[in-house]
């Protein structure tokens, strides 16, 4: 992690703080920027990627990542979505050895296209086509506005070309294929190509530009190399669909994982803020703000919240291994699911610690230059991308009531977690068995559906740190005998305590400190800001 804190400290990524004072154009080309220096920095390879080795897998652990959400989005998406859809395909097909080691040189910059402005969360039905025609070239199309792409950034920028990972439904002989990843080139960089097209969609609100479009393809020829993969298939539509897709799942996963840095960021803003930040209390006495419980909790329960999620993050990571990416089929199902669980927990999380913290910074705490907002909206970003979080959650939890596939079963059965887990999951079965198994009915959308969140968090609570007792539910282990209420905040507050004593520790391990650019870390900071701030007073004659 040396040289991404080295890197946090360059002027690219410390002029952070001005971003927002720059015009969209030239946020965007710094963005870009700091994309590619990041993706640089962990000198992936192809067999990295592929593997989802040590390496590619912890990418997405420093804390520099998140000083700039846009960056992250991009290299992320062009590494792991698209160089990771080509992979498989690198050691046999040297045309697409060759645009991998571009993609990771960034000669290119590579995005991934399989959302429609007419298709989101039913994305089995999009309608943008790619025909084989009769001389083994395709054309890719956009048959109506329905069928454009929706979010991934099209436009030009960066000042290199730019290509996508297309997922579009395969026609032979007007016989449907099943959908397909097809490499697809969308500009050089300054320029859009013939036949391609895209309206730039505005800014997200509080972050930085990630150069969003609505993009569409009228009658696209594309050589016969275009197509990622065999252009026969036995698989089942479904099973074709998600072998598509698979990397889906990775994205899902280390994209949760940017909630580990943004935790310790928010804790390290708020802890620093705490420590210059006085009061006089009732006996005259001036006092930092961090001397108070209820500023210490949410910061203490951030640094934890990271720790604890970190090592859930890397437990999961065999699932994802190199000897499972040749038989996908046998292992998207739990991958997905991991990845899911693991989402759905990230986020919970970060949502819960991101409000108290910016909190307690007051109305400092809502600058975007102070990070925590527009951390918080570039989380608010990851709830969507890749999947909904609720979505999943219905959709995990309705497969595991159903018995398609089943997660990791606990390690410590008689956990008060793992029974929390079973208890829910037990419930909720009962009422799937009362209504006779109906999956597809109403009952099981107004009885079940409004649930399914809270068993996810119940299985990944158990998953990330078994033995706890803080599971966000402390009434159902009051409830049933497992711990008294009067327990459990006693040992809550001993915790906290003994933690408390050692939190300049902890803030100086999550190694922070190099990628906070927030005014308010400091005095001298906060001054210097506030010295560039445009200053009106009154004219002298």
């Amino acid at each position: 992690m040396a040289l991404q804190s080295s890197l946090a400290r360059s002027h690219l990524f410390t002029r952070a703080v001005y971003d927002f004072r720059l015009s969209k154009e030239q946020r965007q080309e710094v963005t870009h920027a700091r994309a590619k220096a990041l993706a640089m920095s962990f000198n992936l390879t192809i067999n990295d990627v592929l593997t989802c080795s040590g390496k590619f897998w912890d990418s997405t652990l420093p804390p520099v990542t998140m000083v700039d959400g846009a960056a992250t989005a991009l290299w992320t998406i062009h590494v792991n979505l698209a160089c990771g859809t080509l992979s498989p395909y690198a050691a046999t097909r040297p045309e697409i050895h060759e645009l991998c080691r571009k993609i990771l040189a960034f000669e290119v910059t590579a995005h991934y296209m399989l959302t429609e402005v007419g298709h989101g969360l039913d994305s089995q039905n999009i309608e943008t086509t790619v025909e084989l025609l009769a001389d083994g070239s395709f054309e890719i199309h956009s048959p109506n506005p329905r069928a454009s792409k929706f979010m991934p950034a099209s436009i030009p920028a960066g000042g290199v070309p730019r290509i996508a990972i297309v997922m579009a439904r395969l026609l032979v002989k007007g016989q449907d294929g099943g959908i397909r990843p097809f490499i697809v080139p969308l500009n050089d960089g300054k320029s859009m190509y013939e036949g391609v097209s895209c309206r730039v969609l505005p800014d997200r609100s509080g972050t930085r530009p990630v150069g969003h479009a609505i993009t569409s393809f009228n009658h696209v020829r594309l050589p016969s190399t275009a197509l990622v993969g065999d252009i026969n298939s036995t698989l089942r539509p479904r099973i074709q669909f998600l072998s598509s897709i698979w990397r889906l799942g990775i994205g899902s996963a280390t994209m949760a994982a940017l909630c580990i840095p943004s935790l310790r960021i928010a804790a390290f803003i708020a802890s620093q803020y705490a420590k210059r930040r006085t009061v006089t209390n009732s006996s005259g006495v001036v006092v930092p703000i961090l001397s108070f419980r209820t500023t210490q909790v949410p910061i203490l329960r951030a640094i934890s919240q990271a720790t604890v999620l970190e090592a859930l993050y890397k437990e999961i990571r065999p699932y994802f291994s190199s000897a499972d990416n040749l038989d996908l089929t046998s292992v998207l199902d739990i991958r997905n699911g991991l990845a899911s669980m693991l989402k759905a927990l990230s986020i919970n999380h970060y949502r819960e610690s991101s409000i108290a913290l910016t909190d307690r910074l007051g109305a400092q705490g809502l600058f975007i230059e102070n990070q925590l907002v527009s951390l918080e909206m570039e989380i608010r970003g990851m709830t969507i991308a890749e999947g909904d979080v609720t979505v999943i959650c219905i959709r995990l939890a309705s497969e595991l009531l159903i018995g398609r596939y089943k997660l990791p079963e606990s390690r410590h059965p008689n956990s008060p977690l793992a029974r929390h887990e079973r208890a829910v999951f037990a419930e909720m079965q009962d009422i799937l068995k009362a209504i006779n198994y109906k999956h597809r009915s109403e009952e099981f959308n107004q009885l079940l559906l409004p649930r399914s969140v809270a068993l996810v968090l119940a299985i990944g609570q158990r998953m990330a740190y078994e033995a706890a007792l803080d599971a966000q539910d402390l009434a159902w282990y009051v409830e049933n005998g497992v711990v008294s209420r009067k327990e459990a905040l006693a040992t809550e507050g001993a915790a906290l305590t003994e933690a408390f004593a050692k939190l300049d520790t902890f803030l100086d391990q999550s190694d922070c400190e190099s990628s906070v650019h927030a005014p308010i870390k400091s005095q001298s900071s906060w001054e210097n800001y506030v010295e560039s701030l445009t200053l009106l007073e009154h004219a002298k004659l």
